[in-house]
């Protein structure tokens, strides 16, 4: 083949333009910029190493260890829960993992719990409060559940949306007027997303607080302006903080309004998910709802105490799926502050705890068997409001609970596969979408 036609372009013409002293510096430079990056991060994955510290698998660049939670691929949870077994075997008091660049560690030894008294609440509930929010919930939501939930509408959103309208009964909001603004907050607050792993590396305070201030301060002052008294939460945090700021009281109210919507939810879908999988304790809960309502004609939050068996289901369901399933603090260990992971869902699944702890027991609460002190902390082992999230979360699951079985019963949908999984999206313990329940009238 002859090439003398051929005509060939020059090639790399843009090197005329460049002074070749000044290529040489900055691939130079370049080089160099490298070499020290890589030894950068090479000293910091050695941190464990050089503290003797026991550390997990190899991390990975930029995630360190976190891959998999930052990308929404397996759930936080279940990745300490993980990491704590692995410690655990080795014979390990805690652990070290990598959070981006940053060195954390798994907590393991019961000796390292943070408190195993939570302080006392912020407020103290009275009787007037939950009878008059027990008595709402009886006059405007348990008919309209039941109706709804029987029809075959989309029970997850049915029993979500319930339960906002049942936890602004709660507080003493019109549903109707908050509904957007809290949706999006809620998001906000509870969403896992690589903007809230990243804050945990720069910043010591963990709160991810996010709250409408504005929502709240109108009508905490249009109470106060017509010296409105109701007896609901807001009016009992509006005494308690009477000479303090009206954005503390915003604040707080915001906070337990969202941690007692967002756990009573999941703690409710938990709990028909087992109930659905187990017919006879099904068959128990039923039994019991039905004697309880032949007997009372009115609900009030002392007869709700006759629901024994109810309440050791409650309790059974933050047992096996606790709404703070990891508990994330600032720790000193070794003379050095480290953000420190402690997982209550290992806690609450281990065999040493409980007999059997993967089975769904409610019998386990139904007697007077005594537990050893801090090995159930469904709401965390350092949180002030613990006692009155565990008091105001059971209320709400017990009420719509006593609602459904009342008329209706609950089981899987047949033909449908079973693909039960942790939601990865968010930051309390909540099951994925859909559980393919499906209510019926009780024949």
């Amino acid at each position: 083949m002859n090439s003398d036609g051929i005509c060939y372009k020059e090639q790399l013409t843009f090197l005329k333009y460049i002074n070749a002293n000044y290529l040489f510096y900055s691939i130079t430079i370049l080089a160099f910029a490298s070499v020290f990056f890589l030894t950068w991060i090479l000293s910091k994955y050695t941190f464990f190493e050089k503290q003797k510290i026991p550390r997990g698998k190899l991390p990975k660049f930029p995630y360190g260890n976190f891959r998999d939670v930052i990308k929404q691929e397996t759930s936080l949870h279940v990745f300490i829960w993980k990491n704590f077994l692995r410690f655990k075997k080795r014979g390990c008091k805690f652990g070290g993992l990598f959070l981006f660049m940053r060195p954390v560690v798994i907590l393991v030894e019961d000796d390292l719990r943070i408190k195993e008294q939570p302080e006392k609440s912020l407020i103290d509930l009275n009787k007037k409060v939950l009878n008059n929010f027990v008595n709402n919930f009886a006059c405007t939501i348990k008919a309209p559940l039941q109706d709804k939930l029987e029809k075959n509408q989309d029970a997850l959103f049915v029993l979500k949306e319930f339960l906002l309208e049942s936890t602004c009964l709660l507080f003493g909001f019109q549903p109707n007027k908050i509904v957007e603004d809290i949706n999006k907050l809620l998001k906000d607050k509870y969403k896992s997303t690589f903007k809230y792993y990243l804050y945990l590396t720069v910043f010591k305070n963990i709160d991810n607080e996010v709250y409408n201030q504005k929502v709240l301060l109108d009508i905490i002052n249009q109470r106060k302006k017509n010296d409105l008294r109701e007896h609901d939460l807001i009016d009992l945090f509006i005494k308690s903080y009477n000479e303090s700021k009206l954005e503390d009281i915003t604040r707080e109210i915001f906070n337990l309004f969202a941690n007692i919507l967002s756990y009573s939810s999941s703690t409710l879908l938990f709990c028909l998910y087992e109930l659905a999988n187990n017919e006879e304790i099904r068959g128990e809960v039923i039994g019991e709802i039905r004697r309880f309502t032949k007997k009372n004609t009115t609900i009030t939050s002392e007869n709700l105490d006759e629901l024994n068996y109810l309440e050791a289901v409650v309790k059974e369901t933050l047992r096996k799926y606790p709404p703070v399933a990891t508990e994330i603090s600032n720790r000193n260990l070794q003379n050095q502050n480290f953000l420190t992971f402690k997982s209550i869902l290992a806690l609450h699944r281990n065999s040493q705890n409980y007999i059997k702890p993967e089975a769904f027991d409610p019998d386990r609460f139904a007697s007077e068997q005594l537990f050893k002190p801090g090995i159930f902390l469904p709401f965390g082992s350092s949180t002030e409001n613990a006692h009155l999230y565990m008091e105001l979360v059971s209320l709400q699951v017990i009420l719509v609970m006593t609602s459904i079985f009342s008329t209706l019963d609950v089981k899987m949908k047949e033909g449908v596969t079973d693909n039960f999984k942790f939601n990865t999206k968010l930051l309390y313990l909540s099951p994925c979408e859909d559980l393919n329940l499906v209510f019926r009238k009780i024949s």
